[in-house]
């Protein structure tokens, strides 16, 4: 890594100098509400607001800083920070807490990003994560950790299927590999893994494998994140025609994936997370619902067959996560758009790991006559369909039951 630009590090230095003065089951949650009597309530109210100026002023000293690189930093960048910062802080403010606190981590962060800048770093097909254990001179996830901190509300997050964690931590024990099938819904879902699972399964979350597009291994705000987690590095097919002049190239990138993720399940033991629906779930304009959205047949079936072709036995497990309150996804797609904007918001992260999917089950029957039994299958696309289709279905249940159990409980982050 080369030596970090001072810039940034002096500005959150010098704003220091001047302004210095894992989840609960349903039945365990803790009450979210507020056990203060009036006087207490109104001296909270009253902290709240002092820290929430501390906070405005700290984020205007940054911001002034980061201008001043706008012409080192990708186009549009500066008032995506700006605003990044500016919404980290009052997150902090508003849980009565002094937003000087974050103010070394933010400092660590916004160097990393001079790093990017100053120094691109190229992920590879297969990305090990920098953190002490490996040997990296800076602990990203350390890092991410401490940033993520005070975004993360322990008290209303959930972990349900936590009998099927145990079932694939020993999978993993006797050399299987093991395939979590999910939905996406927010940039920091790498970090809501290492929140929920932190503790008894936080080995696993350690070792977990993600499946990451382009996006986040190439925006400078989300770098030094992403370094922090063991990444198969793909271009996805939103992005693989833009600029149509790199396809050839992101598709060879792509094979060394393949390759580097057959050479990883052959090994054995290895549990690997991935988004089949190529993207995060978005809201219904119409609505502000989110979904789980639909997966892609393509994706399901190659996961099949590379672990049909490791030598090794594959488990696919269907996984569920509700965390769109954290970094919302732009609510509309743009392909090949980078650099889009960040507000930080405070919410909870809920996961429902489902039951074990056996696809030989699902997509063995065949057809006697046409469409006859129902569902039944007689070619290989319709098979990876089926496939699909019910993989994507479970996942969608498991949300289901995620938006009930929230509202159930009143939570104040999710009601869809």
């Amino acid at each position: 890594m080369m030596a970090r630009s001072p810039l940034l590090c002096l500005a959150l230095a010098a704003v220091a100098a001047g302004f210095a003065g894992p989840g609960a089951s349903y039945a365990t949650r803790t009450s979210l509400r507020s056990t203060l009597n009036p006087m207490e309530e109104l001296a909270q109210q009253a902290k709240v607001a002092a820290y929430s100026v501390s906070a405005a002023a700290i984020a205007t000293k940054i911001s002034m800083k980061i201008a001043e690189k706008e012409d080192q930093l990708p186009e549009g960048t500066v008032p995506i920070v700006q605003e990044f910062m500016r919404t980290y802080l009052e997150v902090v403010a508003q849980q009565g807490r002094d937003p000087m606190d974050k103010v070394p981590v933010l400092k660590q962060y916004l160097g990393l990003v001079e790093d990017q800048l100053e120094d691109p770093f190229v992920f590879a097909p297969y990305h090990t994560a920098w953190t002490a254990a490996n040997g990296a001179a800076v602990d990203h996830l350390e890092m991410d950790t401490a940033f993520m901190e005070p975004m993360l509300d322990r008290s209303d997050s959930v972990l349900v299927g936590e009998a099927n964690l145990d079932k694939i931590e020993a999978q993993l024990a006797a050399g299987d590999n093991v395939v979590l099938l999910s939905n996406h819904q927010t940039e920091a879902d790498p970090s809501c893994w290492s929140f929920i699972l932190d503790g008894k399964h936080e080995a696993l979350a350690r070792s977990m494998i993600l499946v990451a597009g382009d996006r986040v291994t190439t925006d400078v705000v989300a770098v030094p994140f992403s370094k922090a987690r063991n990444l198969l590095c793909i271009f996805s097919k939103r992005h693989i025609e833009n600029p149509p002049e790199q396809k050839a190239t992101k598709m060879r990138h792509n094979a060394k994936t393949m390759s580097a993720m057959l050479k990883l399940l052959k090994g054995g033991g290895q549990c690997i997370w991935v988004a089949p629906s190529g993207g995060r779930d978005r809201p219904d304009p119409e609505t502000g619902k989110y979904a789980v959205a639909p997966f892609d047949d393509k994706s399901v079936e190659m996961f099949r067959l590379m672990g049909s072709k490791a030598g090794t036995t594959t488990h696919y497990y269907p996984v569920a996560m509700m965390t769109h309150r954290l970094f919302p996804p732009p609510k509309k797609l743009t392909a090949g758009a980078l650099g889009e904007p960040r507000v930080a918001m405070r919410g909870s992260v809920n996961v429902k790991i489902g039951d074990e999917i056996d696809f030989d089950e699902v997509t063995r029957q065949g057809c006697l006559v046409d469409g006859f039994p129902e569902g039944c299958v007689d070619d290989r696309e319709a098979a990876a369909a089926a496939a699909a289709e019910y993989a994507h279905l479970q996942v969608k249940a498991g949300y289901e039951d995620l938006v009930a159990a929230a509202l159930a409980r009143d939570s104040p982050y999710y009601d869809n």
